[in-house]
């Protein structure tokens, strides 16, 4: 805030002082008084409006993201951060139940119903799809007159066509490419003539009508349907795409997400905020009819069936640092938070409960296991480890994995036993892997077996060297390799750490030039075995695929092969268990944990779901009392007055001295 500088001449100056002297000065005590306790710390920008357009509140929820989105191309991201947004300005056919997730389960999103499995007449399968009638992209300049035309068949033919552009980097085409048809042909001729042709069907779609249509197969493969849940196969208007990269000097269409989702884009001022509106015409989900817990009864059977979304604005602070997003979330400024390893201790209990003092003031904690496997990999081809099976079961009994989760991870994250984690098919909450139990003596006598007495390599007479590859460059991941370090010396072998920037860690692990090393995982892009055991089929050895451990068991592809084109039932999940099985003891990989994430939510926004495939949360589902906002904010941010009344006296003391000065030269 300031005040008018007076740059007047001296006669002038004179009559100005003279005037503000004149006034009583009670009332200018009440006006600076007013003016120094009206303002406020509140760092969010103002609404788009204060009210809807029958009168009611305009309801606004407040976010925050750690950096502005790479792209908000549903077919070329592929980053938790930039899915955020997607996945609220964008649908795809299939969406995740709100409330079942455990295990999780698909049902129709645009689509009418789930699509239906068929054979087409040269034999081959293929999925039909019905979509709902009168969904509309969003109100945009790239349509005539303005207004978003209604979704039909032919928005999926161009949608399919884009994952097979070269132009576009579709980053699942190496998946989708090996079932839908037409895919990998489309790619290698648009790769050949430098420019994919948009007027030549690729065969991946077949339009039956309108709103009827037949993704088609190359061979069968039930997982379709998680990625018609995935923002890769979200529908795209041609319109859009060529109105936002048609023409230099307009955003570029990354940029202009044009979608059929709940919200629409209204704002993006790069490094600063994202602000998304509700979409007047959105009418593809209504609140679910039922499903919830019956502990919930009461909060949700009112909503059942209810017009989605419930809020009006989404407003994304961008937000680089951790600190100043983590004094908004206190200061009542942000609706959501996370909880990171820094505030843990001061919000979570040692019981893993709310501390007190965020407990009175309403605030509620979550507790969620992420779709995650974290591990340590082992090179299959490595003439030491890979070779050596009981020597890689010795390393896996000698981890300490509880020991690293309570130092890296406050002791919340879930031990994985197995590949798979909760909330996919065929993880087995009962299941005890026999060489993931901490026994120092136990992994020595296997070390024995496999050659190495007391971690000495009888080649050399001296302690056997591996060498453990890791991401460098900060001291939390340098402390992490030091502990896993330590778990390998400890059984008397000599352990060298090779550091890497994360691009030469990718580099050096799809090279297979490294003998261990740590900072694996899987963040499941569906909740399905296949999911992970992909991770293991020896056709995906890179550059082929992500098995960047080169594991290679004849019996296990068989069981892969099989497994991943049935549906969920008892022989699936028999061989699911033989492929657990294998991987245990063949160990190719040491099993660290599961993610456990803990998140808190303002007292006037409780969660609707503990869903964790609902990317940004599922917003549309979102419902807050900004009353009680209001309140808890005015409540949490008073000031202290003595700083607003000894500036008051000092101002008072200066226009006495100013009022004196003025009656002694006015004389």
């Amino acid at each position: 805030m300031s005040f008018p500088i007076f740059n007047t001449a001296p006669g002038k100056a004179r009559r100005a002082l003279s005037s503000w002297a004149a006034l009583p000065q009670a009332v200018i005590a009440i006006f600076l008084v007013l003016l120094l306790t009206g303002c406020s710390n509140n760092p969010n920008p103002a609404p788009l409006h204060s009210t809807r357009p029958d009168g009611s509140p305009w309801v606004v929820t407040y976010r925050a993201l750690g950096e502005d989105p790479r792209s908000l191309d549903p077919q070329f991201s592929y980053d938790t951060l930039s899915n955020v947004v997607i996945s609220q300005v964008y649908e795809s056919l299939l969406q995740y139940n709100l409330f079942k997730t455990d295990p999780y389960e698909l049902e129709p999103g645009l689509a009418e119903s789930m699509p239906r499995r068929i054979q087409n007449p040269d034999g081959t399968e293929a999925y039909e799809v019905r979509l709902k009638r009168g969904i509309r992209f969003h109100d945009s300049p790239a349509f005539p007159g303005g207004k978003g035309r209604e979704l039909t068949s032919a928005d999926f033919v161009y949608t399919f066509q884009r994952i097979a552009d070269p132009k576009v980097e579709c980053p699942v085409l190496s998946t989708l490419q090996e079932f839908i048809v037409g895919l990998a042909p489309a790619y290698k001729e648009a790769v050949k003539t430098e420019k994919f042709d948009y007027s030549k069907p690729t065969g991946a779609i077949t339009v039956i009508d309108s709103h009827t249509f037949r993704i088609n197969l190359i061979k069968p493969y039930p997982q379709l349907l998680y990625w018609l849940a995935m923002p890769f196969t979200a529908p795209v208007a041609h319109e859009a795409v060529k109105y936002y990269d048609g023409k230099e000097g307009r955003e570029q269409f990354k940029f202009s997400p044009v979608g059929t989702g709940p919200f629409r884009m209204a704002e993006w001022d790069r490094g600063r905020l994202i602000r998304l509106e509700r979409n007047p015409h959105y009418i593809t989900t209504r609140f679910p009819e039922g499903g919830w817990p019956a502990e919930e009864d009461a909060r949700f059977r009112p909503l059942a069936g209810a017009a989605l979304p419930f809020i009006d604005e989404v407003q994304m602070a961008i937000i680089r640092e951790a600190v100043p997003r983590w004094l908004m979330f206190r200061q009542g400024y942000l609706d959501r938070s996370g909880v990171s390893k820094d505030n843990f201790n001061s919000v979570v209990t040692s019981g893993m409960t709310l501390s007190k003092q965020f407990e009175e003031r309403g605030v509620q904690l979550y507790r969620d296991v992420e779709p995650t496997t974290a591990y340590l990999s082992f090179n299959m081809d490595d003439p030491v480890v890979g070779k050596n099976q009981k020597l890689r079961q010795a390393l896996s009994m000698a981890y300490d994995a509880q020991r690293a989760n309570e130092i890296f991870s406050n002791g919340v994250d879930l031990k994985a036993e197995q590949l798979l984690p909760p909330g996919v098919v065929g993880y087995d909450p009962n299941f005890k892997n026999p060489f993931r139990v901490f026994n120092l003596d136990k992994a020595k006598e296997l070390l024995a077996e496999a050659g190495y007495p007391g971690g000495i390599d009888p080649k050399t007479g001296k302690p056997l060297q591996l060498t453990l590859d890791v991401v460098g460059g900060s001291s939390a991941g340098r402390q992490r390799a030091e502990f896993d370090q330590k778990q390998i010396e400890q059984l008397g072998i000599q352990c060298k750490i090779e550091e890497n920037t994360w691009a030469r860690f990718q580099d050096r692990q799809n090279r297979g030039l490294f003998q261990m090393n740590t900072g694996s995982g899987w963040h499941a892009d569906f909740p399905d075995a296949e999911n992970f055991f992909f991770l293991f089929y020896s056709k995906n050895i890179p550059p082929e695929g992500n098995n960047s451990s080169r594991f290679s068991n004849p019996e296990f592809d068989r069981l892969f092969e099989k497994m991943s084109t049935m549906e969920n039932g008892p022989e699936r999940l028999a061989i699911i268990r033989k492929m657990d099985h294998i991987l245990v003891e063949q160990c190719p990989i040491i099993f660290d944990s599961h993610q456990v994430v803990f998140s808190l939510s303002q007292p006037w926004l409780p969660r609707v779901s503990d869903n964790s495939m609902l990317s940004g949360g599922g917003m549309k589902y979102v419902q807050l009392d900004p009353v009680l906002r209001e309140k808890k904010q005015e409540e949490w941010n008073q000031s202290p007055m003595w700083p607003t009344w000894t500036l008051l006296g000092i101002v008072l003391g200066t226009i006495g001295y100013v009022t004196a000065w003025a009656k002694k030269h006015n004389a």
